[in-house]
């Protein structure tokens, strides 16, 4: 979640927005545009007009070749930005154990004040 809240710079969180954008408009549009020239397909195969029906047979592997060839390059793209984000944004602290010795420490000062657990840590 911290990654959609800030994964980077602005062209970023742009970019991401305009892709999820373009899929949900271009997932149903495609759907419905393959569905309708293969039922053009269909019924030109009827009226034997078998080069039509090749034609629009092709048209639909070519527009699903392109929204399948499309999403996977967006979403490997966005995974990767991701996985950068991850390895540039590491948020670690040092837990250090209790002493068992009855004199305190010089360095439990310290230690209670980094033992202050917030959420956007991760614990070591």
């Amino acid at each position: 979640l911290q990654w959609l809240k800030d994964p980077g710079p602005r062209n970023e969180k742009r970019t991401l927005f305009c892709d999820m954008v373009c899929f949900l408009f271009i997932t149903p549009l495609a759907a419905i545009s393959g569905w309708l020239c293969l039922r053009g397909a269909q019924d030109h195969l009827q009226f034997n007009s078998r080069l039509e029906a090749i034609g629009l047979i092709a048209l639909t592997i070519a527009l699903f070749t392109i929204y399948v060839l499309w999403t996977l390059v967006s979403f490997r793209y966005h995974c990767q930005l991701y996985s950068e984000w991850r390895r540039t944004n590491q948020k670690v602290r040092l837990m250090i154990p209790a002493s068992r010795s009855p004199h305190p420490m010089p360095h439990s000062l310290l230690s209670a004040k980094l033992m202050k657990k917030t959420a956007d840590e991760t614990t070591v």
